[in-house]
């Protein structure tokens, strides 16, 4: 008898080995699926259970289930999230607006304010011509009224024939002298 349990230590031994290696090969399969699953739950939270209730699939299993409070802790959390998320996409959003509108305001100001700088400096050009055509047309006026009072003077002196006797120098009309400069002439 002492022989025999010696060697059913050994088949006991192999026995428990063996098992072993089976519960670090199902130790290693739980690590890689619970991996996966966080991986999956990560990348899609809709994937989560219901947190009611367990499905038919799940009582007949021999599986323990995960503890449904904790993810929907975690779901409630990644909404939460989500939502601050959007929110400040709504604010980034708006301040980008409002940024494009200031640098196009300031892009429209920018270039009215180049273009009010050349109308200043041209100013001077467009005063000296609308003064030089003003004086042209008042030198024009006034060449065209000499002219005139010239026409007009030499036709009164026709009109006034010369007469012999002294007496009718008295009544004849005295005229300006031909040759005193006009105040219009002078200017």
């Amino acid at each position: 008898m002492n022989y025999s349990q010696p060697h059913m230590s050994e088949d006991v031994q192999t026995e428990i080995l063996q098992l072993s290696e089976q519960l670090q090969l199902r130790d290693q399969l739980v690590e890689q699926l619970s991996t996966e699953l966080y991986r999956i739950i990560k990348a899609n939270p809709a994937a989560l259970p219901p947190a009611q209730g367990t499905t038919a699939e799940q009582a007949g299993s021999s599986l323990p289930t995960p503890s449904i409070p904790d993810g929907n802790l975690l779901h409630q959390d990644m909404t939460t999230l989500e939502s601050q998320i959007e929110f400040y996409q709504a604010q980034i959003d708006k301040r980008d607006a409002q940024i494009t509108h200031l640098q196009s305001s300031c892009q429209s100001l920018s270039e009215r304010n180049q273009m009010l700088e050349r109308v200043i400096q041209e100013l001077p050009e467009v005063y000296r011509q609308k003064f030089a055509q003003r004086l042209d047309q008042v030198k024009t006026k006034m060449k065209f009224l000499q002219l005139e009072n010239r026409r007009l003077y030499s036709a009164l002196q026709d009109s006034n024939p010369p007469q012999l006797n002294d007496a009718s120098n008295e009544t004849r009309m005295s005229l300006p002298a031909q040759n005193k400069p006009s105040r219009e002439s002078t200017t």
